[in-house]
């Protein structure tokens, strides 16, 4: 049976104070992901097996099955909660095309509170929205669109498409990313330097970053005006094969915003810019030995995991001089 360490996909984000443990999570094959709720009481974790399974962690790391979601029938790449104004939501995607919100309905008993089907390949990201937006997923599919579906006040459901329209033709578009989309990731719904600057004391518009198979990392914003997403400045070029994972770091109103890129070319790009730059600063963290697969930052957005392809994770840190040094050895001592 697969066991699951401390989250690998999420090992940033792990809840302080929980021991090291290794958890026999029951799944029957490749674990693809696995993430703690809101309160770092609960870990979902999704598998090859088509099973999502959900664990109760307590403050001695012991774990106990709560509950297991059966509905996709296909391996299941990813799983992520919503925040818990909106209740108790998780949402899965999978090689089966689909995406789907399970609820709980009572406790450990769960059911299907949405899915969406729209896709035509596989759907390998999901990322719900900050709060302040409302109940709103972001979805990337390996047939080259961003989808973003939001609840109605009526309790029905807004589903777009992130795509450029082909000159001179409105009803025809361009994926969101040539080849394939494979993540997505919101950006804060604080704007940076916020903290100190009244200016931006306003929420931005609802802004996301999406990397594909075309090797690109794009932004985009939405349009409350004209109803769509767009595409805000140039994509962002550093990469020299596929992007596998974008995460934009979580924002406490700093002076500036940050998004993790990794691919498929053994690299990890940051990406930093501040309220007075029209650009992103680029920063490389050394080549990887594999390709990488996954970053993910902790939730104050000052560490960022990394997960590369010779099953090894690493902890990031920037110091003071902007450099970023690998403090892995340093926590697990």
């Amino acid at each position: 049976m697969a066991e699951v360490g401390a989250a690998p996909a999420a090992t940033a984000s792990q809840p302080s104070g929980l021991p090291d443990q290794l958890i026999d999570t029951g799944h029957m094959d490749m674990i693809h992901d696995a993430q703690f709720d809101f309160y770092g009481k609960r870990l979902a974790t999704c598998s090859s097996d088509r099973t999502i399974k959900i664990f109760q962690i307590d403050a001695q790391g012991d774990q106990k099955l709560e509950a297991e979601l059966i509905g996709h029938d296909g391996p299941v790449w990813q799983v992520c909660w919503a925040h818990p104004k909106f209740g108790n939501l998780l949402a899965s995607s999978g090689f089966d095309h689909r995406v789907i919100i399970w609820k709980e309905m009572s406790p450990k008993v769960w059911r299907k509170m949405y899915e969406y089907t729209w896709h035509s390949s596989s759907v390998n990201s999901v990322s719900f929205a900050p709060p302040e937006y409302g109940l709103v997923l972001a979805c990337a599919s390996s047939d080259g669109f961003v989808s973003v579906c939001s609840l109605r006040s009526d309790g029905s459901w807004d589903e777009q498409r992130i795509s450029n329209s082909i000159a001179g033709d409105p009803n025809q578009f361009m994926p969101t990313h040539a080849l394939g989309a494979n993540s997505v990731s919101w950006a804060p719904s604080i704007n940076p330097s916020a903290l100190w600057n009244q200016a931006n004391a306003t929420p931005p518009p609802k802004t996301l970053v999406t990397g594909g198979c075309d090797n690109l990392v794009s932004i985009w914003k939405y349009n409350e005006t004209a109803g769509k997403w767009e595409r805000d400045g140039e994509p962002l070029q550093k990469h020299t094969d596929w992007v596998r994972s974008v995460a934009w770091a979580p924002s406490l109103g700093l002076a500036a915003s940050t998004i993790a890129s990794a691919g498929q070319d053994r690299r990890v790009v940051l990406w930093t810019k501040d309220d007075t730059s029209a650009t992103w600063k680029v920063t490389e963290l050394p080549q990887f030995e594999k390709p990488v697969w996954n970053v993910s930052w902790s939730l104050t957005g000052n560490v960022l995991g990394v997960a590369s392809g010779d099953d090894s994770i690493s902890l990031w840190k920037e110091q003071l001089d902007g450099t970023w040094k690998n403090i892995s050895e340093v926590i697990q001592s």
